[in-house]
């Protein structure tokens, strides 16, 4: 962190199967209190999501608002229906999806001993879908029908090992707003381990217990399992990715 500054910082992720290049910059503590923008993209085997925006960050608030342009793969834009499955989307007619989105995300952290309560809600407004179509969201893993919809997830994380390096809890998501016969509801559980300073593995796999949907486990859960990296300029001992003191 160090003292305030202007900077640029990462904070990247590689994962299974994905990868998260993410840039910012701007004035302040990085990866503790600062107001920029920011810059990430997503790939993996099924999108590419481009996002650029403005964030103001603190330990216990956190307010961003961007756009994100979307590529799909394999989904076209969908026919309404009351209700889909995997196949239903992968095979239906058409050119693969893509779309633009603008976000708003506010999150909010309630730091308690050995432990925290965190709140993140996004409104997610699509901005090119084809009028009465609908649209499998790839960043959300549900099928929209609504140009704007909503996501509020729910977090609690328990805190372990030295320096409270291990956080272990579970995440519940609640989807709404999409314009279909009820939301989408999902539960399952998280993790973090901060390897170095620098150097953390991250964790989540939710499960749908709630939906209007079939769309099994590849498309209707939404899971993370890999590797984050932070860095910024002006730190007083930066550190390559597989370098640095363990924590635990």
């Amino acid at each position: 962190m160090g003292e305030p500054r202007w900077f640029v910082s990462t904070r990247s992720d590689v994962g299974v199967i994905y990868v998260k290049p993410y840039l910012s910059a701007g004035y302040g503590m990085p990866h503790w209190i600062w107001a920029g923008v920011d810059l990430n993209a997503l790939s993996t085997t099924e999108t590419l999501q481009v996002y650029s925006g403005v964030r103001a960050s603190t330990p216990i608030f956190d307010l961003a608002f961007g756009v994100r342009d979307t590529w799909s793969y394999f989904r076209p834009f969908l026919e309404p229906s009351d209700s889909y499955t995997h196949s239903a989307i992968v095979d239906a007619p058409g050119d693969n999806a893509r779309y633009w989105a603008y976000e708003l995300e506010a999150v909010s952290v309630v730091p308690l001993p050995y432990s925290a309560i965190i709140a993140n809600f996004v409104a997610i407004g699509t901005l090119d879908v084809p009028k009465g179509s609908y649209v499998y969201d790839e960043a959300y893993r549900l099928v929209v029908a609504d140009s704007l919809f909503f996501a509020l997830r729910l977090g609690a994380v328990a805190r372990f090992l030295n320096e409270n390096s291990l956080k272990v809890g579970v995440l519940v998501e609640h989807l709404f707003g999409t314009g279909r016969d009820e939301p989408v509801t999902r539960f399952g559980p998280v993790g973090a381990l901060q390897l170095t300073d620098h150097l953390e593995i991250n964790a989540a796999l939710t499960f749908a217990v709630s939906s209007p949907d079939h769309l099994g486990i590849f498309d209707g859960t939404y899971g993370v399992a890999g590797f984050r990296y932070r860095w910024a300029t002006g730190e007083r001992n930066p550190q390559l990715p597989w370098k640095g003191d363990l924590i635990p």
